[in-house]
């Protein structure tokens, strides 16, 4: 019994050590300036629980067995050592989060295995011996805790062993409640602090809120708040003359495939492609809509996305077609409230449209396409330029009448998942896609002709592609759909561009960049979605900033090979490197490198330079 007590404080012990660290790392954070009382509730409360539940884990690992078992120098032993590996990664993960800002992971561990580390990781030897020296006094405090804990078995009671129980119990239930709260609400203080825990995943319940009724009353900033975004990094400087104002049209397909784009699924499109800019090695930002349409229109990699909503940060793309005077309209057929890209991407809008009636995709797919067309005649004669997002949803849903199922047969009538295995034939379930393709073909050349009948196809700059791929087992690795891996079968999108005519234009881009714009498809450079926010902004909307002012990504025009592709969101993401080498840091932090088809490569080491650089790109926007 002595042992067992002895353990149980020293998991106190570990707990208030390690949660101290975590503590540690909100110390010269940009996140400083954003914390209120609930902020600092939240982020002590988290620090302190989440150290609790690592240490749990690892006292019931580490610790009971042995000592039920009596072997008490084992017990110690294993304890002791786990609790002091803790703590000392707790403290090295502080530092690779102030260089990087992300959490110890399977990337920095393959560099630091690497047989070029030192390009990167050359420290003096002064930092070495404060590090070294630090990570001593954490080892002897862990040593010392056991030690201290024996001689304070004595005066420990059980009321004592309750009250820690209750304590530790009640910071885990308040860290978690106000996040849910802070979450609805988009509290900065709550969202940011929280991403500075390592592998933190305090509850959220937002759609549970708002099905109960509750309204989202989300927290204002100050205009001037940028939080840790330094985005853009300098003003925005728009050259009126040169600003030539097109209107806009951006069609999005959900779970557009290349693979579908063919003469005989998608005939219309198809024929379109071969008419105009047709950019055959397109990829998307994200394997799933949040991100990718993020990406869209920031310019930046999902990785910020936290951030833009933590900061209420408008993109530089939206805040520039209002300042131009456009008439922004959005035709979604899913809703613009979750993912809430309503407020993410289109908060400064005005009379903004956020879902469309429908019983199903199909309905609603009909229903925004006709609202556009309806509203061409009024646009064209309203004196203002437009630009108009609408959002297709059939290739996601399924949803298609049975009668529209005949073309392509076999086919299922609707995604039975259940059914879904490595050795099943897809083509049943493929068919469906294609069926659901050709009608969404349909309904996108409906909107293409009504540009042409309204006099607007050559003033207009029409971009078409998808928000992110749709898997049916390509690799047969039994991956289907999307959300799962980051291949081409999952985020490689057709991208078809069509042009302004330069006379419809003035003053006329082609007098500034003659070639990019005259040529004609296809283009095979890797172009990604990450480019549109430069390629509106610098060719057509004045901007004479830089593009590394306002964006991660290049003109679609630019064929600079796209190294170090980022795809996914905080948590789960992937690098695409050279010959399309993935690779995929997985939510638990370590890293699985692959090919294009998934294959595992074996014994495969980062270039710590390309890496650095590709992480100081990708950071570029925090302060």
């Amino acid at each position: 019994m002595k042992l067992i007590k002895q353990g149980f404080l020293y998991y106190l012990f570990g707990t208030l050590v390690t949660g101290l660290l975590l503590a540690c790392y909100i110390a010269g954070d940009t996140v400083t300036a954003s914390m209120d009382g609930w902020g600092w509730v939240f982020y002590l409360t988290s620090c302190l629980s989440h150290a609790a539940v690592v240490m749990l884990a690892l006292w019931l690992i580490f610790f009971l067995p042995w000592a039920l078992l009596k072997l008490r120098r084992t017990a110690a032993t294993l304890i002791v050592t786990a609790t002091s590996l803790t703590a000392m990664l707790a403290f090295v993960n502080m530092q690779v989060y102030k260089i990087y800002r992300f959490h110890l992971n399977g990337f920095i561990l393959n560099m630091l295995t690497g047989p070029n580390a030192g390009d990167i990781f050359d420290f003096d030897t002064k930092l070495y011996m404060t590090e070294g020296l630090l990570l001593a006094v954490i080892l002897a405090l862990s040593v010392g805790g056991w030690r201290l804990c024996g001689r304070l078995t004595g005066a420990w009671r059980r009321r004592h062993t309750l009250t820690a129980v209750a304590t530790l119990a009640a910071t885990l239930a308040v860290a978690n409640a106000i996040h849910v709260y802070g979450s609805f609400v988009v509290r900065p203080s709550v969202i940011k602090s929280a991403r500075l825990v390592p592998y933190y995943f305090p509850l959220s319940a937002s759609s549970l809120l708002e099905s109960m009724g509750m309204e989202r009353n989300v927290q204002q900033l100050p205009e001037e708040g940028g939080g840790e975004l330094c985005y853009p990094l300098h003003p925005i400087v728009t050259d009126t003359a040169r600003a030539t104002r097109p209107n806009i049209v951006m069609i999005l397909i959900d779970s557009w495939s290349r693979r579908a784009l063919t003469a005989e699924t998608m005939p219309h499109l198809w024929q379109l492609a071969h008419e105009e800019q047709w950019y055959q090695n397109h990829v998307s930002c994200g394997n799933g809509t949040s991100f990718s349409v993020f990406g869209i229109f920031t310019g930046l990699q999902p990785y910020y996305w936290s951030a833009f909503e933590a900061n209420r940060t408008s993109p530089v793309l939206t805040d520039q077609l209002l300042s131009l005077g456009y008439d922004v309209r959005t035709y979604p057929s899913a809703t613009l409230e979750n993912p809430p890209f309503s407020r993410m991407l289109f908060q400064h809008v005005p009379n903004l449209r956020v879902e469309t009636e429908g019983k199903t995709s199909y309905e609603r797919d009909l229903n925004i396409k006709a609202d556009l067309i309806a509203d061409l005649p009024r646009l064209r004669d309203g004196g203002r330029p437009f630009f108009a997002f609408i959002f297709f949803d059939l290739l996601h849903a399924y949803s298609l009448p049975r009668e529209l199922l005949q073309r392509f047969q076999p086919s299922w009538e609707f995604g039975d998942f259940a059914k879904l295995h490595n050795d099943m034939d897809p083509t049943p379930f493929w068919n469906l896609y294609r069926n659901s393709a050709y009608q969404t073909d349909r309904m996108v050349n409906d909107v293409i002709e009504a540009l042409k009948r309204e006099g607007l196809y050559d003033s207009t700059l029409v971009f078409i592609t998808g928000d992110h791929a749709q898997e049916y087992n390509e690799n047969h690795k039994n991956y289907w759909g999307h959300n799962s891996n980051f291949t081409k079968y999952q985020i490689g999108v057709p991208l078809i561009v069509h042009t302004p005519s330069p006379t419809s234009l003035h003053p006329s881009p082609f007098t500034l960049h003659p070639s990019p714009f005259t040529k004609k498809g296809p283009f095979t450079h890797r172009t990604t979605h990450l480019d549109f926010v430069p390629t509106l902004m610098h060719n057509y909307l004045g901007v004479t900033n830089p593009v590394d002012d306002y964006s991660n990504g290049y003109l679609l025009s630019d064929t600079t090979p796209r190294r170090w592709h980022y795809a996914g969101n905080e948590l789960r993401y992937a690098f695409i490197v050279e010959g399309d080498t993935i690779l995929t840091k997985e939510g638990a932090g370590y890293i699985e490198v692959t090919d294009s088809s998934l294959n595992p490569v074996d014994n495969y080491h980062i270039n710590p330079r390309e890496f650095d650089a590709a992480i100081k790109r990708l950071n570029r926007f925090f302060k």
